[in-house]
């Protein structure tokens, strides 16, 4: 990745600042130390890959017993030859472990079929040795069925348990792990004295909570980002030119996350293989003659968008949500929401979106010649609510108004 040629690599770096549309975006880059020069992107789509990591338990003695592992742990001693696989007599694997309980109700996905990879690479290097599974459901879907019936044949043993009797380990008198689970066939408790203790922890996000808000995407309770829609948009946000892959979402095997990267950038190539994009809808239109730069329009839009430039407000219909809070709060009556049909060329040789001219007849809803204004639909953001009855109740006036 590194020496591609068409691939910019930015290490110890933090995006401290992004803004524009789809097919226009400008981010800065900052050194995640606080020392060094900013670097300005311009790039016409945005891919959120942000990854996830492996929940570090406190459960179950980890931390303070050195055989008690988790998968990555038990995959560094497996490349590693580690001589505690080949000598140990008992090797005792714990499902999910930080995961679908009261505090992630969710499902880590990769875990199952992880712990019976582990327990066959257990088994070929030493074959003697009892490998025993304690779960609470086998998630083996698919092909990966095949590694749960080669694993019964190798002889691994499975033992389910239930959220409310967990398993309990103990560290004895002589230093050994000591582990007690009731198996719900026999009803009776189970003690085991595992040589090698690994716990399937759960997969978690990376904590990128400030990079969200600042892309402005939305997160569930568990920190995973969610789409615009499971079916019809998978790898989209609602907002356009925004694209998400990988753990980030939610937890997935590796050929899953490949999957999705693909789509996003197939998806993301929709728009950067055009010359030009439309960009309509109810937007917000400033009369500069009316406008006293006063910044009421300014601070009260929710996204940003206005800029004050020659004394006058500005807005950019490509970037305009429609969302009419500033034309209900400007004192100067100076804001009129209209329909808009405006087209962004794409430069051939960046492909980046920069604004081109509307066509004639493109500007339907505003007549500059009869200077009469078209009836608008008010915008359906639940958040803004309140600001669109504020347009409702003063549209009498903008009817009214010469631009």
């Amino acid at each position: 990745m590194r020496s591609h040629p068409k691939i910019a690599l930015y290490m110890e770096t933090i995006v401290s600042h992004t803004t524009g549309s789809v097919g226009n975006f400008t981010s800065t880059l900052a050194p995640a130390g606080g020392e060094g020069n900013e670097i300005k992107i311009v790039h016409g789509v945005t891919v959120l890959a942000t990854g996830g990591r492996e929940d570090q338990p406190v459960e179950y003695q980890y931390g303070r017993h050195s055989d008690v592992l988790t998968h990555l742990d038990m995959d560094a001693a497996l490349t590693k030859a580690d001589p505690r696989i080949e000598k140990a007599e008992r090797v005792v694997f714990i499902q999910c472990v930080g995961s679908r309980n009261a505090d992630r109700p969710y499902c880590s996905k990769v875990c199952c079929t992880h712990s019976l990879k582990s327990a066959l690479a257990v088994k070929k290097i030493n074959p003697k040795a009892r490998v025993f599974v304690l779960y609470r459901d086998i998630r083996s879907y698919g092909f990966r069925e095949e590694l749960y019936k080669e694993a019964r044949a190798a002889g691994v043993i499975f033992i389910r348990y239930d959220l409310e009797h967990p398993p309990e380990v103990s560290i004895d008198n002589q230093k050994r792990l000591s582990l007690s689970v009731t198996d719900h066939v026999l009803r009776m408790p189970v003690t085991l004295h595992p040589d090698l203790l690994v716990l399937a922890a759960a997969v978690r996000p990376n904590d990128n909570k400030p990079l969200f808000e600042l892309f402005k995407v939305p997160v569930n309770s568990d920190g995973f980002l969610v789409e615009a829609h499971a079916k019809l948009r998978p790898v989209d946000f609602a907002s356009e030119g925004i694209f998400l892959a990988g753990l980030a979402h939610y937890p997935k095997p590796l050929e899953e996350s490949i999957s999705q990267a693909k789509a996003a950038a197939s998806r993301a190539m929709t728009i950067l293989a055009k010359d030009g994009i439309l960009a309509g809808g109810v937007v917000a239109s400033i009369n500069a003659d009316s406008c006293a730069g006063c910044l009421t329009c300014v601070r009260e839009c929710p996204y940003g968008i206005p800029v004050v430039s020659t004394y006058s407000a500005v807005i950019d219909p490509s970037q305009c949500h429609g969302c009419g809070v500033c034309a209900a709060e400007c004192p100067a009556k100076a804001i009129i929401p209209c329909s808009i049909l405006r087209t962004n060329s794409l430069s051939p040789r960046s492909r980046h979106f920069l604004p081109r001219k509307p066509a004639a007849g493109r500007m339907n809803s505003v007549s500059r010649n009869r200077g009469r204004l078209k009836p608008f639909g008010l915008s359906s953001n639940p958040a803004l609510k309140q600001a669109e009855s504020k347009m409702k109740i003063k549209y009498r006036e903008l009817k009214n108004l010469k631009i």
